[in-house]
């Protein structure tokens, strides 16, 4: 069944270019039939025919075309990683197959062998090996042998082999349809008959992809260990999510600042580590996603690939693989602030560097600064004060927040209040930075905890309620701002002066 959906998808790419032919061809057979009868309905014929024609002809001709070569991430040398290439060549070798000839590490959770090929994938140009430094990170190395025997299979599986032109290929049919996404009846005809065939290539070429990633399991499975396969999938998906939650909460922070961290691995080691998060990352190696896939999907789901492994023939685990995988990697932290920047904008490389506790202190910061000078708008500090004494709480509360229909003044004072206490807090928590009464800390565990200067810390919360209750009283906000040492007509400042 695998090698007849193999062929099936193989004849459907082969067949596009003979059914764009076929319709470029009955497009000139009409148009010469048209001129040698009439030259005016010719013309208006062409009109509607020949932009169908050249973008079924344009598309076609894109299907073998090379393409870009460009590859993100860090190459890797056997003299720079001699034990990170020893052990792809040993694993190449069991699988009974040739090893890549370039190894790149980039800054994804994934790990991918690519073919550069010709003549339609008859002939094998270079081999290529993609590593993810944050799989390296977070795997033991055990489950990064699974990894690698589970990419080398599919070279000794001839997955490759042809996926550089289905690629092109599944591309050229998607431009086809959506270039024929136009208003007219024929081009709607053709664009409706191409999209039925990019359908049915798609859920043929996606079945074939799901069977080659099981395959690729059953390598990974006997050359690691059963136990060793199905914990790498299991640590990935948890890999995956903690990794989004970093660079999303963290490693760009202070990205709006102009501050980066200077040691990603660093950040990233910390937060894999910290025991909030590794009890959470346990929660999801338990329980992996369903994934719910559809016959769009190129992977099976991580629960139907563990099943079936634990289903199949157990393999035992090589002795030694408890071990963390950065032990093969000289400088492993290192190596991942270098592929991290392949894929940061040329504005990366502007941004001045800082350590952790720093960073997110910038970053909170400045993040603080921008939303209290949308909240004071042109005001100060003591005359958004001022409008809380005198009961004109809406002038500060969120636009977007309107009262219920009907409601009276003191109804409306109240519900502007509920927004005006959450938004106040904002301004000062800025103001306090500014002058070094307040800061944020990191934590690894949640969000980074904002304290205050002793004796202000427990005096802040009262003064804050007191100020914006809808009888407001801000006289010991104002005191505690003064003890701080804020000064009268604080505005936020955007840019944060550092030596």
């Amino acid at each position: 069944m695998k090698s007849f959906r193999g062929l099936l998808a193989a004849v459907l790419l082969a067949g596009f270019p003979l059914l764009v032919l076929a319709f470029v061809g009955g497009i000139v057979t009409l148009e010469v039939l048209a001129l040698q009868h009439n030259v005016m309905a010719a013309i208006k014929l062409g009109i509607i025919t020949v932009p169908v024609g050249w973008i079924l002809l344009k598309t076609l001709l894109t299907v073998e075309r090379v393409t870009g070569d460009d590859v993100p991430g860090v190459q890797v040398t056997p003299e720079s990683q001699p034990a990170l290439w020893a052990l792809v060549r040993e694993l190449a070798a069991e699988a009974g197959t040739r090893p890549p000839d370039e190894i790149y590490l980039d800054p994804d959770v994934n790990a991918a062998v690519t073919e550069r090929t010709s003549w339609l994938g008859l002939r094998v140009l270079r081999r290529r090996m993609i590593i993810g430094v944050p799989l390296i990170m977070g795997l033991r190395q055990d489950q990064f042998r699974a990894v690698l025997a589970h990419e080398l299979g599919h070279y000794s599986n001839k997955d490759t082999r042809f996926a550089a032109v289905t690629y092109r290929g599944r591309k050229s049919i998607a431009r086809v349809v959506n270039g024929l996404d136009r208003d007219g009846y024929f081009e709607r005809f053709v664009g409706w008959l191409f999209k039925q065939y990019a359908k049915l290539y798609f859920a043929v070429s996606m079945s074939v992809c799901r069977a080659q990633e099981l395959a690729a399991d059953a390598v990974s499975a006997r050359l690691a260990g059963t136990d060793a396969a199905t914990s790498a999938l299991r640590e990935i998906e948890a890999l995956a999510v903690t990794w989004r939650f970093f660079m999303n909460n963290y490693a760009a922070i202070g990205w709006d600042a102009g501050y980066l961290p200077d040691r990603f691995g660093e950040g990233y080691r910390a937060l894999l580590t910290d025991p909030a998060r590794a009890e959470q990352m346990e929660e999801m190696r338990r329980n992996p996603s369903e994934g719910e896939t559809s016959r769009w999907d190129s992977h099976p789901a991580t629960r139907d690939r563990v099943a079936t492994l634990e289903a199949g023939t157990r393999t035992p685990v090589r002795p030694g693989g408890e071990r963390p995988a950065t032990e093969l990697l000289t400088g492993a932290e290192k190596m991942l602030d270098e592929a991290l920047f392949t894929v940061f904008s040329d504005e990366a490389h502007t941004k001045r560097r800082t350590d952790w506790q720093s960073l997110v202190a910038i970053g909170h910061r400045h993040a603080a600064a921008e939303a209290a000078a949308e909240i004071l708008g042109e005001r100060t500090l003591d005359m958004a004060l001022d409008l809380l004494d005198a009961g004109r709480h809406e002038e500060l509360a969120d636009p977007g927040a309107t009262p219920p229909a009907g409601a009276g003044p003191r109804a409306r004072r109240e519900f502007a209040a509920v927004s005006v206490r959450r938004r106040l807090p904002v301004v000062v928590h800025a103001a306090l930075t500014d002058v070094g009464a307040g800061r944020w800390s990191l934590s690894w565990s949640g969000p980074a905890p904002f304290t205050v200067d002793e004796p202000l810390e427990d005096r802040l919360a009262p003064a804050l309620d007191q100020a914006t209750a809808a009888e407001s009283d801000t006289a010991p906000l104002r005191a505690l701002l003064t003890a701080a040492g804020v000064p009268a007509g604080y505005r936020p400042a955007l840019t944060l002066v550092r030596s």
